[in-house]
């Protein structure tokens, strides 16, 4: 085996290393129907360990040391290990030709799920015609032959071989928009497709220019940056409201790139783009009411937004127009939004006399001063191209807000709120999935609702990420990640990601008589809320908070004006309404009782009235404790009560009755006191004030002949 050639040129890792650790590991890209704009399936890419040199490159490596193979069936398996594709998705794996014909092939794909497509190169193509026999084999199993790189390959070639997928390579994808000829061969390969029943799918699609272009010749399937970069979980495309990205391979001059912007986001992000190709992580700012928005990011998984103009690293080169280059560990208010930060330069930004944002950079690695310039020369660009296009950064409509403000201000229950608040989240963001978590007395979050596909995942988020998201959002309105699923991300939000979250975002719950509350939208595609959004959804919360206040104020005024204040047993008026609320219900199983504590004034005029307010409180609690789940007592005057007994015939309501007075006597009976009471059942036609009235009149005559027990009232006679 050589070994001047099986070590990568950058990492220095042994390709028999890195098979024999099992350091090959997977990511992977959907491929997107441009139609429902849903992933069909997922292309898979094998990595090794950290290193960024592409697949190619080290199977090259191995090649070259006689571990090509070998190297293919590590991938094979880290692939595998991550388990089937969800949704019945195509599973696309990238093989060498000469694989296709080792036995142990067909015995790997087995492990790779039920929906799989075998990536081949258009150079390797002259090896495919002479693979009958395997090619005849992979059909038999289901196993799908894709072409990729066709410029590499004739439409004759790709014809013999019948593959099912044919891929446009990106280099022709890449001059679509200003190219006649690329427009033209990928017509050709459109028409040879349709004769041929094959599928095409355009690669390396970055800009929304070039995606309207493949859409109006006809292209359905397609797969690149601007549905998702690779991630090692099967995140669902970003097809909502996408942007074109700036151009990530274009390495003109910045000034030429900033020619291309027409207005304040679109320079944000070509700005990102530039920095981000020197591996640090850029993002822009731009003030809004005293708070810096970010308006574009490269490199984090989330984002921590609406940062008070008083505080931070940021808020200091805002306020004093100056850069501020800074070491996170010896600045107290520096916020960290991802781990390793170990330097943070904030560039203010200011176009004629007005300050407008941040140009900020954090990074893993210590700032140079080469760095540093060329930083503060992209900002001077930035400044120059908003001085043409403007940098204003339009007042939202909120019209999603204004019609959830409506109905939350139309419900005055705990629990319609809660429930509301949940669908409104996901109608305001976008994202699919909700949950509203408020604390407990003890300071424990519950979850209240929960909403969406997520529910699961959202219902079951341990304590300790509830109180990290928490002890975030005290110091910002808002945390939430970008919309890139590769970013770097704390230990809160990272276990969100594996619970199958490719978009999060969370916000404070702020009350003055529930508790402290979270709201958490989330998403299986990587979707970032833009400012709209975010403002909305922060509106959301507060107004969310500012309801649950006045509901919970209601709910006690109402308690009170139903409640006894001493006994807290329904008062009179509650009585009557329940009494009503039964309707039409003159007959059937159920009745009402009538009680009087007799001797109850030689209490007060013996032991004085707080005994007596206490003997009350007391009979009301023991009565409570025998009436059944169903059962309602009533304090309706000084020492008389009512009771509402459902579900029950007259030897069942007997039972309570003496249930009710026994348990009366051991309050009652160490001050000579007794509980009587009168029951009736309600017959067809007749009155509320009629069967009060047996039940009253039955009380009465207990009182004289059997104090301290309960009768049933005789029906009334015909």
């Amino acid at each position: 085996m050589p070994e001047d050639n099986d070590t990568d040129p950058v990492e220095g890792t042994s390709i028999a290393e890195a098979i024999e650790q099992g350091i090959v590991r997977a990511v992977f890209q959907p491929v997107v129907d441009l139609v429902s704009e849903r992933a069909i399936g997922w292309e898979a890419f094998a990595r090794v360990g950290d290193s960024e040199v592409g697949f190619d490159q080290w199977l090259q490596t191995a090649t070259d040391a006689d571990l090509g193979a070998e190297f293919q069936f590590s991938a094979l398996r880290a692939i595998a290990a991550q388990g089937v594709p969800p949704d019945d998705g195509i599973l696309f794996v990238n093989v060498s030709a000469e694989l296709l014909h080792d036995p142990r092939f067909l015995d790997e794909c087995t492990n790779l799920g039920p929906r799989l497509a075998v990536d081949v190169r258009g150079a390797e193509i002259d090896a495919l015609t002479g693979l009958d026999r395997d090619l005849d084999s992979l059909a038999a199993a289901g196993i799908h032959l894709s072409i990729d790189d066709t410029t590499a390959a004739s439409l004759s070639m790709i014809a013999e071989v019948r593959p099912s997928f044919v891929k446009i390579d990106p280099s022709v994808v890449r001059d679509v928009v200003g190219n006649p000829v690329s427009r033209s061969i990928i017509r050709a390969y459109l028409a040879f497709a349709e004769s041929e029943d094959i599928h095409i799918i355009a690669e390396g699609v970055e800009r929304l220019d070039q995606l309207e272009v493949l859409r109006d010749l006809g292209i359905r399937f397609a797969q690149g940056y601007l549905f998702g970069l690779p991630s090692d979980t099967w995140s669902r495309p970003s097809t909502r409201r996408v942007r074109p990205p700036a151009i990530f391979d274009d390495r003109r001059d910045i000034n030429e790139r900033f020619e291309m912007a027409s207005d304040l986001h679109a320079v944000a992000e070509i700005a990102c783009a530039d920095l981000a190709v020197r591996g640090v992580m850029p993002s822009v700012y731009v003030e809004r009411e005293g708070v810096l928005r970010c308006i574009a990011q490269m490199g984090y998984w989330q984002v921590l937004d609406g940062i008070p103009v008083l505080d931070s690293v940021m808020a200091r080169a805002f306020r004093t127009g100056q850069s501020m280059l800074i070491v996170p560990d010896d600045v107290e208010s520096f916020i960290a939004a991802a781990p390793g930060i170990v330097a943070e330069l904030a560039v203010p930004l200011r176009v004629g006399r007005r300050m407008i944002g941040v140009l900020n950079v954090e990074s893993t690695e210590e700032f140079d001063d080469v760095l540093v310039a060329e930083v503060e020369l992209v900002a001077l660009a930035m400044e120059q191209r908003l001085e043409v296009v403007g940098a204003k950064l339009e007042q939202s409509a909120l019209h999603r807000l204004a019609q959830a403000n409506v109905e939350l201000s139309s419900l005055n229950d705990i629990s319609q709120i809660e429930h509301a608040c949940a669908r409104l989240a996901c109608e305001i963001s976008g994202l699919s999935s909700a949950v509203l978590t408020m604390t407990d007395d003890r300071g424990v979050h519950v979850v209240k609702t929960v909403q969406g596909p997520l529910s699961a995942e959202l219902s079951s988020l341990p304590a300790h990420v509830l109180i990290t998201l928490r002890a975030d959002l005290e110091r910002v309105s808002s945390c939430l990640t970008s919309g890139d699923n590769d970013g770097l991300t704390s230990v809160a939000m990272d276990s969100l990601r594996a619970a199958g979250a490719s978009s999060i975002a969370a916000f404070p719950i702020r009350t003055t008589e529930t508790g402290e509350g979270l709201l958490i939208v989330a998403d299986h595609a990587p979707v970032g809320l833009d400012l709209e959004e975010r403002e909305a959804m922060e509106m959301l919360a507060r107004e969310v908070g500012r309801s649950l206040d006045m509901a919970r104020v209601m709910a006690d005024l109402r308690d009170r004006a139903t409640r006894d204040p001493l006994t807290g047993l329904g008062n009179l008026s509650s009585f009557q309404e329940a009494l009503t609320a039964l309707g039409g219900r003159r007959r059937g199983r159920w009745a009402v009782a009538m009680a009087d504590v007799d001797g109850f004034k030689s209490i007060n005029d013996n032991h004085g009235h707080l005994t007596g307010d206490q003997t009350l409180r007391d009979l009301a609690a023991v009565m409570n404790t025998v009436l059944r789940s169903e059962d309602r007592m009533y304090r309706v005057g000084g020492d008389e009560f009512a009771a509402i007994l459902h579900d029950v015939d007259e030897e069942g309501a007997a039972e309570v009755g003496r249930r009710i007075c026994e348990a009366a006597a051991s309050v009652m009976s160490d001050f000579g006191a007794a509980l009587s009471m009168g029951i009736a059942l309600p017959v067809v036609g007749e009155s509320p004030t009629d069967f009060l009235d047996r039940a009253d009149k039955m009380l009465y005559l207990v009182k004289s002949e059997a104090p301290g027990t309960s009768r049933v009232a005789p029906p009334p006679e015909p």
